[in-house]
């Protein structure tokens, strides 16, 4: 039923549509004849004020209608598009690319066995997402902490910033000025591709509804998933992305005068003062997800949790991304905005092909995934990382 009020609502719109392209083409016409009339009324000599008032409104009547036609059009497309999943549009159509908001690995999953069973249905009735279960994914946060930018270029060329001594001052009059001395190191960074692939029966995808947006779902996500851990430990070599550690300066625990860090919310607070040292702004913790839920299972001798849930996720007023990227026992505070860009090559291209392989003889679909990265980091100084401190029992 509900697939029929749909198309209903469509075919509707569809003639709507139809009726005013009808309406556009007769006042083209009409507008081509007072064209015609007042050309030949001021070649003839005669008044063409009449004539000229009524082209000026043909012309605003059609751009009019031109207007309500590609409104109505969008509305008719973004209708259309409901009634289907992102996996849907992939499975109809060949080449179709998605963008979405930035350790080379290829997963190469053959999900090609898969199998629902042989339950006779009712004639007309399609199988309805039977044999999935959705799971659900852990959410990334590492792109909401780091800018995310695009760009057209295959590498990366940039300056990092190596020293800086700051001897600004205050000058007498008729006095030298000091001098401040500044350095800087070329960096050169190609693009990095994660890419992976999934071939899948062609009947899967026409009998079990959802199964393509499931593939997609799952398919970026999983893309994302190894994008977090290659952004935070990329080494910079051939195919690997220029991360967070390799960019990164040593946790210093006695940079705070006094004070020895006993536990690892001291640890971040410390080095959140690193990062102030280095004259930048710390903005988000980046730690494994299992020390962080030790964070929020303290308790003190009465049994009370010293860190209520993280502070809401939070730790001395910073944002914490809690991911299996980082090593257990390690941490990282970044002072990433001003600091660190990720970069995105066109972004995140979805690809199927019928004719990989014997996909056209065996009935299958290739379904590719791809991606191209980069990370640019100016000052290392702002990117700490260390060992957490263990508590002492």
């Amino acid at each position: 039923m509900m697939d029929l009020e749909i198309k209903a609502a469509l075919d509707a719109a569809a003639k709507e549509i139809g009726d005013k392209l009808k309406e556009v083409t007769n006042e083209q016409k009409s507008l081509s004849e007072k064209l015609a009339e007042l050309q030949t009324k001021q070649a003839s000599g005669n008044d063409i004020t009449d004539i000229r008032g009524r082209v000026e409104d043909s012309r605003k009547e059609l751009t009019e209608l031109g207007e309500t036609v590609t409104d109505l059009t969008k509305k008719l497309n973004a209708r259309r598009d409901d009634t289907k999943s992102i996996g849907r549009v992939i499975a109809e159509t060949k080449d179709f690319a998605a963008r979405i908001r930035g350790r080379e690995t290829v997963e190469i999953k053959d999900i090609t066995s898969a199998s629902f069973g042989t339950v006779t249905l009712p004639a007309g009735v399609r199988r309805q997402n039977r044999g999935i279960i959705e799971p659900v994914n852990q959410a990334l946060f590492l792109r909401d902490v780091i800018p995310t930018l695009a760009t057209t270029a295959a590498v990366l060329e940039y300056l990092q910033e190596t020293g800086y001594t700051n001897n600004a001052a205050t000058v007498a009059a008729g006095a030298l000025k000091p001098q401040s001395d500044i350095t800087f190191a070329a960096k050169t960074a190609p693009m990095v591709k994660m890419a992976h692939w999934f071939r899948v029966n062609e009947e899967i995808l026409d009998d079990v509804d959802g199964m393509e947006g499931y593939i997609n779902q799952r398919g970026i996500y999983g893309l994302q998933l190894k994008e977090e851990g290659e952004v935070i430990n990329g080494d910079g070599t051939a195919n690997h992305v220029d991360g967070l550690i390799a960019n990164s300066t040593v946790y210093n625990p006695a940079i705070v005068p006094g004070i020895t860090p006993a536990n690892a919310m001291d640890d971040i607070r410390v080095a959140i003062a690193q990062v102030s040292e280095a004259d930048l702004v710390a903005t988000a913790v980046v730690m494994n997800h299992l020390d962080a839920a030790a964070l929020d299972l303290a308790k003190d001798a009465d049994g009370r949790y010293l860190h209520p849930a993280f502070a809401g996720n939070t730790a001395w007023g910073l944002p914490v991304v809690r991911t299996k990227g980082v090593a257990q026992g390690k941490f990282l505070v970044g002072g990433f905005v001003g600091n660190t860009i990720l970069w995105q090559r066109k972004g995140i291209e979805i690809r199927r092909s019928t004719e990989d392989r014997d996909n056209f003889i065996a009935n299958k679909v290739t379904i590719l995934i791809e991606e191209r990265i980069q990370l640019e980091t100016l000052r290392p100084e702002g990117i700490v990382y260390g060992d957490l401190t263990e508590p002492t029992p």
